[in-house]
């Protein structure tokens, strides 16, 4: 570690204080201090009191304009007054009745017009989402096994934690990985099914259909890897994907949880103009509450209507965060909204992309709709091989030094990216690139 590494780290400790106390706290009720591994941050994360417009304050008094809004789940901002008072007005009729609600076909209505999915269902998390839409691939093909790429995050279900950061010296070759657990109690049977290929590489995927022949029921990707920042997919890659999937028989699911109404209206759907058998949303969608939902044709919903897939949940389609999507899809992420929230992007996109410049550091910017990240390596990233050796040093060093001039850049890990919500300013834009300007001469010197 480097002397300006170690100053970074002592700033912010002195910073965090009460986040630290709080945090060897909570080692004691939760393991790791946390209720999700992701929320883990050395020498420790912060402790949020509150979080309104785009600012969050944290247990020891500091303010923090926020670029993470909850890993992009908050597309709208904190605490948007439009969402309170739906979930306000919602909560007075009722917080859960696991019944049918009309808020349920009105939300539909709104997906199906941006999706152009026939019909949907609804749970609370994207691994959910995920596990669901597999389950029916599956159930509708007749088929067991599933493809997905290497470096992909999928959701927190066996037969997709599989291959998500995997250490390159089991991984087997670049063009024929091999699966890996990603975590302890997955037992060999669980990811039998599971086959993995390398982002971008259609001669790969195309290999691995061929070797299992009519074996294959679905493909799950990202349109756009946001496990290893923002990883975007080459021209051709999407369609060819489209096309393999069409001659083979395998369902192709767009794995939409984190780009789903965040780079377009209709997400990586509409922006690349290739529709999925199968699409599954969460995150942004909510508003800052927990749902997901996954949509398709009715054909392959006849599998769910018919029962022979099944799909059940107490908390599937709560009213008060359907409640929530309702305002949030139809009112809040409008056609102004989202040309707002691009431009902010690029503003700050741009603005990176000349502080690198001005201080010749070895990493580069990227962007896509609302979503962006500094990848710390300089070649653009194609797979999860070119993101395996960026310079995790850097990444954590630039996360801590932005926090310490208060900025939340992005969530923690240079697997992330930044989230423009629509709350956000040009000031915002402003106060972030003032901070990184400060934070790149340390860079240089690690």
């Amino acid at each position: 570690m480097s002397s300006t590494y170690d100053a970074i780290v002592s700033r912010y400790m002195e910073r965090t204080k009460k986040s630290r106390e709080l945090h060897n706290e909570a080692k004691r009720l939760l393991p790791r201090g946390v209720s999700s591994n992701f929320r883990v941050v050395d020498p420790n994360p912060i402790f949020i009191e509150s979080a309104v417009g785009t600012t969050i304050t944290d247990a020891d008094g500091n303010r923090y304009v926020d670029f993470a809004n909850a890993f992009g789940a908050v597309l709208v901002g904190h605490a948007h007054p439009k969402v309170v008072q739906a979930i306000e007005a919602q909560a007075k009729r009722g917080t859960l009745h696991a019944m049918p609600h009309r808020l349920e076909m009105s939300v539909a209505k709104e997906l199906k017009d941006r999706f152009g999915q026939e019909q949907w269902r609804y749970c609370n998390s994207g691994t959910e989402a995920t596990m669901h839409a597999i389950r029916l691939a599956r159930g509708y093909t007749g088929r067991p096994k599933v493809i997905k790429f290497e470096g992909g995050y999928h959701g927190a279900h066996d037969t997709v934690l599989v291959s998500g950061k995997p250490p390159l010296r089991l991984a087997g070759h670049r063009s024929r990985p091999k699966p890996i657990p990603a975590s302890e109690g997955i037992p060999p049977e669980s990811y039998a099914h599971t086959l993995v290929a390398s982002f971008n590489d259609l001669k790969g995927v195309r290999a691995l259909f061929e070797l299992h022949l009519n074996e294959v029921a679905c493909l799950i990707v990202e349109p756009i890897m946001l496990n290893m920042g923002v990883t975007e997919p080459l021209p051709d890659f999407l369609p060819g994907l489209r096309a393999l999937c069409s001659e083979f028989g395998t369902l192709l699911i767009f794995d939409e949880v984190k780009t789903g109404v965040k780079i377009a209206r209709g997400g990586a759907t509409e922006h690349y103009k290739v529709k999925p058998d199968i699409t599954v949303l969460a995150k942004a969608i909510g508003g800052g509450m927990p749902l997901a939902a996954f949509g398709a044709s009715a054909e392959i919903m006849e599998e769910l209507n018919s029962l022979r897939v099944i799909h059940v949940g107490t908390y599937a389609s709560n009213p008060i965060t359907l409640a929530a999507a309702e305002v949030t899809l139809k009112e809040i992420l409008t056609d102004e909204a989202y040309r707002r929230v691009f431009a902010l992007n690029k503003k700050l996109v741009d603005g990176y992309s000349q502080v690198i410049r001005e201080h010749n550091l070895p990493c580069y910017a990227n962007f896509v709709g609302s979503m962006g990240t500094i990848n710390f390596k300089k070649d653009v990233m194609r797979d999860y091989r070119d993101w395996y050796v960026l310079d995790r040093l850097a990444s954590q060093a630039w996360y801590l030094a932005m926090l310490n001039e208060g900025v939340i850049p992005q969530p923690p890990g240079p697997d992330e990216q930044w989230t423009i919500s629509v709350q956000h300013t040009d000031a915002d834009i402003d106060t972030h690139l003032k901070a990184f300007a400060k934070v790149a001469p340390l860079l240089k010197a690690l």
